[in-house]
């Protein structure tokens, strides 16, 4: 994968001078499903992917880049091709940007995720299939049904399709194995009585900045450890977002056949607080329901 966004920079924490550096990834997939969610009607099921990132050859301050990564992806099914909730966990080795996010994305209706889903996605062309919206991708399998996909990344302004291309990336398929079963993510919990703070919480501020927010209110945030001290709690009308869906790199995971999530911010109220080791983001809707739950750490 070619640097070629100021968002890719950002992520690796590597300035303008290594724009375009080339990054070597390598992932692994696994089936898995969870045990211990109290709530849930079906055992949510997913992926877990585990990898590396190798950027080599940097011309500014650091030289080399090694990253080490563990993604899960979680959802319960509430009934055939509809999901009713989404857990996302990421763990990020990359020295002093090393972090963990939890993520909860509770759809009310449930989501459509039909079987087959990726293939609308595409449409044939070439020998291959290219993506239908969104950064041009190709794909065309190899053999033993193997995959090489190409393409932009989002954003990129120098790749807008062949024979220009930010990413070349090429999935293998093993044997499905039976997944393992994991330990199902912590519950969230409202922090009921922490009331806005003089200080603004600033460890969500990025996330904050995709939501059309107004006016201060009252409300008790949601946190994914509420045992933490809390240092500072905000909290702001949501307005609906207008259609807008955040759904990061879907159409790169779905080219992969990878699960992907989308979520469409709704009106209601979003809260951050700030503890002395996490940050969390929540918005609930009209009717006081958790939709969407952010923590990093």
């Amino acid at each position: 994968m070619d640097l070629s966004t100021q968002s890719s920079l950002d992520v690796f924490g590597i300035g303008e001078e290594d724009r375009y550096a080339p990054a070597e990834i390598e992932v692994d997939s696994r089936g898995v499903v969870s045990e211990g969610c109290t709530d849930c009607s079906t055992s949510p099921t997913g992926v877990r992917m585990n990898g590396t990132i190798l950027i080599p050859n940097l011309v500014g301050d650091v030289s080399r880049i090694e990253i080490e990564f563990n993604f899960t992806h979680l959802s319960e099914n509430v009934m055939d091709g509809f999901i009713g909730r989404e857990w996302l966990s990421v763990d990020w080795g990359a020295g002093d940007l090393s972090g963990h996010w939890e993520i909860l994305i509770v759809h009310d209706p449930p989501r459509w995720s039909p079987d087959g889903r990726t293939r609308a996605a595409f449409i044939p062309s070439d020998g291959g299939t290219e993506s239908r919206t969104g950064p041009w991708i190709f794909i065309e399998t190899l053999l033993d049904h193997a995959l090489n996909a190409r393409g932009c990344l989002p954003d990129s302004s120098r790749c807008k399709g062949f024979p220009s291309r930010d990413i070349i990336l090429t999935a293998t398929r093993e044997p499905v194995a039976p997944p393992i079963t994991i330990p199902h993510p912590d519950g969230w919990v409202q922090l009921e009585g922490s009331p806005s703070t003089s200080e603004i919480p600033t460890k969500m501020e990025g996330i904050r900045g995709l939501m059309d927010l107004g006016e201060v209110v009252n409300s008790s945030p949601w946190c994914h450890s509420p045992d933490d001290e809390m240092v500072s709690s905000r909290s702001w009308e949501a307005f609906n977002s207008g259609g807008v869906t955040i759904a990061p790199m879907s159409t790169w995971l779905e080219a992969l056949t990878l699960p992907s999530s989308t979520f469409t911010p709704n009106g209601g109220t979003w809260s951050e607080v700030d503890t002395d080791q996490h940050g969390c983001a929540s918005l609930v809707d009209e009717n006081g329901t958790l939709r969407l739950g952010v923590s990093v750490r």
